[in-house]
């Protein structure tokens, strides 16, 4: 049974003539009487009767019965005929830490949702060494993290960096250069850290470190500024969507932390599928890295 078989068959269906069905489909009236023939040879049973020499037909009660199994089977046909022609959906994972997410990246995972490319995305939030594990085992496909860490299988490529600014509440006292010797760790809100911040931080407090707060996401963090005196040492792109949720104060560092660099991690050993859509993802993600809403959040 093929296509012009079925789509012949529901012509004549419709016409009930054989000449007005020729006509339709633009063939001869025997190539028709052909096509319904060898229908009926492969399935097995007689779907019209017409008197001979007659151009008007009936169904049999087969031929009642197939209509719909017909209309259905046209259908299933050129649903998939559109499929092929169609580019696959591509699926892309891709994990960062919470504050990237939310503080960078967020536009760049709108817009790639929302534009028609092809690519159905999912986004998570782990920690750096998790994002490391999920490349390693190939769970994910892409990671955006602050840590370069060594595993066999992943490649780290630097995207970015940013300095560190000091946040504090709106009425708080401290300057716009504040020097790490005036601010109190006992006021102080310890966010997560990259490796090189924590041995600047035990430099400066390293008789303190049983008096500071600490949160570990970028939520957490929000609720915090309300309280005069108390401070962080954040990463400006976090300063910069705390000035425009929450007004806080930022002041720069006079004697300034290590610099937040941030890493785009992927398998060495890429699958071959997935090869398209994390080019996409790439050059979506260069794109977005020279806009003002990037920039601007990263200055």
């Amino acid at each position: 049974m093929n296509l012009e078989q079925v789509e012949t068959f529901l012509v004549i269906t419709q016409t009930k003539n054989l000449s007005i069905a020729a006509k339709n489909l633009f063939i001869s009236q025997s190539a028709v009487s052909h096509r319904i023939r060898n229908l009926e040879e492969k399935l097995g049973c007689k779907l019209l009767i017409r008197a001979r020499g007659e151009k008007l037909v009936s169904l049999t009660l087969k031929g009642e019965e197939f209509i719909e199994i017909a209309t259905r089977w046209k259908n299933l046909w050129n649903e998939t005929k559109l499929w092929t022609l169609q580019e696959s959906k591509m699926n892309l994972k891709v994990a960062s830490i919470d504050s990237l997410n939310t503080c960078v990246f967020s536009r760049l995972y709108k817009d790639l949702i929302n534009s028609n490319n092809a690519i159905s995305l999912n986004v998570s939030s782990h920690w750096s060494k998790t994002i490391y594990d999920l490349i390693e085992s190939h769970d994910i496909d892409i990671g955006l993290t602050l840590n370069s860490l060594k595993y066999p299988n992943a490649i780290a490529k630097p995207l970015f960096k940013s300095r560190g600014v000091v946040i504090s509440s709106k009425s708080s006292k401290y300057p716009e250069i504040v020097h790490p010797n005036d601010l109190k760790t006992s006021n102080e809100i310890l966010f997560s850290y990259i490796p090189e911040y924590e041995i600047w931080h035990n430099f400066w407090w390293e008789y303190d470190q049983n008096e500071y707060s600490s949160v570990d996401t970028v939520s957490l963090l929000f609720t915090m500024f309300d309280l005069e005196e108390k401070w962080a040492i954040v990463p400006i792109w976090i300063a910069r969507v705390f000035e425009k949720i929450h007004p806080v104060k930022i002041s720069e560092l006079s004697v300034s932390p290590p610099e937040y660099s941030c890493y785009q991690v992927s398998n060495r050993n890429l699958i071959p599928s997935k090869l398209k859509a994390i080019k996409k993802f790439s050059v979506a993600l260069e794109d977005y890295m020279k806009t003002d809403v990037f920039l601007n959040s990263i200055k």
